[in-house]
């Protein structure tokens, strides 16, 4: 039978899935350091494709000048500065990457809590009318 107070967990439970919860219970899957680890990973390639990219635009954009300077560019330089731009990118999109990643992982970590909560109540509802039932 139903009841007011089952109707209302459920219609809960049913919001958050079909919301937040979709994101917070797929980030629920993974520990929290495997999922910030993988969103790092995931920034990191996405830089190093941003930096490859505009480094092709650069070249093809200097592409005359690169033909006619190429034995007296120096080469060294251009690259020891390239690379070190590119690593000091890629460290603080790191690091904000962790932290943003570690701020999501926690909140859907309390909405996820409060969802199992929501969802062992409506269980123990279910569970004592069935007790209910078989008592009569």
């Amino acid at each position: 039978m139903l009841s007011e107070e089952k109707i209302k967990k459920m219609i809960r439970l049913s919001e958050y899935e079909t919301g937040q919860g979709s994101t917070d219970l797929r980030r629920m899957r993974y520990l929290k350091m495997d999922y910030v680890r993988l969103q790092v990973i995931k920034t990191a390639a996405s830089v190093f494709l941003a930096f490859l990219l505009i480094l092709l635009v650069v070249v093809l954009y200097y592409q005359d000048y690169i033909m006619m300077n190429a034995l007296s560019l120096p080469v060294r330089e251009i690259v020891l500065w390239g690379g070190a731009a590119f690593c000091a990118v890629c460290a603080v999109s790191a690091v904000i990457t962790c932290r943003v990643a570690v701020r999501n992982y926690e909140e859907s970590r309390v909405r996820a809590k409060e969802y199992y909560v929501t969802l062992q109540e409506l269980l123990l509802l279910y569970e004592k009318e069935r007790q209910e039932d078989v008592g009569s």
